[in-house]
């Protein structure tokens, strides 16, 4: 039985959207969590956006040089943002151990952020799921959600590194509920 999906992607792909249709479709609660959900506890002195004084520390925005002409921008972390995220991971893994069932709707940040998941998920045998999504699509919901430009070309380049996922989803032009019906075809017994 699925216990954890961790679904992964850059911004602005639909993993959020992913998860809350597969909740829709599953016969047992999955809480829905993730990096946003790390961001939304973060003090706005620690944050990226808009900047606070310890961003260094917790999270910030950095604009790259343009891929092709447009705009590039990552979210790094410091010391302090790599310990609320380790943290997160934790909580999920209570979550998990208290019984609850869990989509993990995360953008990969790096290498590190990746290994401790994969570590903490590790005995619940996690179902992954990578998002992907065509780079015009994704700069045109970034544009319509009225986010900074550059955060979703940047992620789809880097989300992935070093990931195996058991299914893979492309939301360009595939509903959330056709994309939520495949990733449950994988599920078995979680359904």
């Amino acid at each position: 039985m699925t216990q954890v999906v961790f679904v992964n992607g850059a911004s602005c792909a639909g993993k959020t959207t992913l998860g809350r249709a597969l909740q829709d479709l599953t016969a047992e609660p999955y809480l829905l969590l993730g990096l946003d959900t790390c961001f939304g506890m973060v003090p706005d002195r620690w944050a990226g956006g808009p900047p606070g004084e310890f961003r260094h520390l917790g999270f910030a925005y950095d604009r790259l040089p343009d891929d092709d002409g447009r705009p590039m921008l990552r979210i790094t972390y410091g010391r302090d943002g790599l310990r609320m995220m380790a943290g997160l991971h934790r909580a999920v893994a209570a979550l998990l151990t208290a019984g609850n069932r869990v989509i993990v709707d995360e953008m990969l940040l790096g290498a590190d952020v990746r290994d401790d998941w994969l570590e903490v998920l590790r005995p619940w045998r996690p179902l992954y799921v990578g998002v992907f999504c065509a780079d015009d699509e994704l700069t045109r919901r970034e544009q319509a959600r009225g986010n900074r430009p550059g955060l979703a070309r940047w992620s789809a380049r880097h989300a992935h590194d070093g990931m195996t996922y058991d299914v893979c989803v492309d939301t360009t032009a595939t509903s959330a509920a056709t994309a939520a019906a495949r990733v449950l075809a994988h599920f078995g017994a979680a359904a």
